[in-house]
């Protein structure tokens, strides 16, 4: 063989490598990919054990579910994440988002039912919905922890882990912050784009949610 021969198998060998860790890293499923001032990260979503948190994630994502800002009381239709901030980081634990407001109490009056399943936040780089007061679980306002939490398990859903870009999300729970935990200089959720790996179940349409008994939600971090 050749030494161009040998360079040209090599180079194949090599991308036909890359490709099949690529495969191992990226299991078929939904993925959320989260482009924010200080990059990108990617979510694997989980609607297998949270078929309605991941619902409403995606369709408040692509701009399918209608919210009223309360700021100006109007209307919209619109990717909701898309220019939203941080609006608060517990230091080297987690990080916050979601909120028009950026106060983490002006997100839509939208509700997902209590969804569990085999992953939880007993492990690090775990994505859940906020208590919303109320033990109301909110359908749009959404935590990523870089710790394991296992607490928060009875209160919040897991519906994601991040699979890439773990050191951007380090890095946004590592900035520093002012004395409400928000970022002193602001991170900006620039897109969220929601794609398909291969060809799994269809995500199910959200379904409006109302929780029939309201009692306190237990003082714990997330909100």
């Amino acid at each position: 063989m050749t030494p161009a021969r040998r360079a040209l198998a090599a180079a194949v060998l090599t991308f036909a490598s890359l490709g099949a860790r690529t495969a191992e890293q990226r299991p078929q499923g939904w993925y959320a990919i989260v482009e924010t001032t200080m990059g990108t990260f990617t979510i694997h979503l989980l609607p297998e054990q949270s078929p309605q948190t991941v619902a409403h994630f995606v369709s408040f994502a692509e701009g399918r579910t209608e919210w009223v800002d309360i700021m100006t009381g109007n209307k919209k239709k619109q990717p909701y994440y898309d220019g939203l901030t941080v609006h608060k980081v517990t230091a080297a634990t987690r990080f916050e988002a979601g909120d028009p407001t950026g106060t983490g109490h002006g997100a839509p009056l939208d509700y997902v039912p209590k969804e569990d399943g085999p992953i939880d936040f007993s492990r690090p780089f775990r994505v859940g919905m906020t208590g919303s007061g109320m033990q109301r679980i909110s359908g749009a306002l959404f935590f990523v922890s870089i710790v394991a939490e296992p607490y928060l398990t009875a209160s919040h859903n897991c519906f994601g882990e991040v699979v890439a870009g773990k050191d951007v999300v380090e890095a946004i729970c590592n900035v520093r912050t002012d004395e409400n935990k928000a970022p002193v200089a602001p991170i900006t959720i620039n897109h969220v784009k929601i794609e398909k790996w291969g060809n799994p179940p269809p995500i199910p349409d959200p379904v409006p949610y109302r929780p029939k008994k309201v009692v306190p939600i237990p003082r714990t971090d997330p909100s």
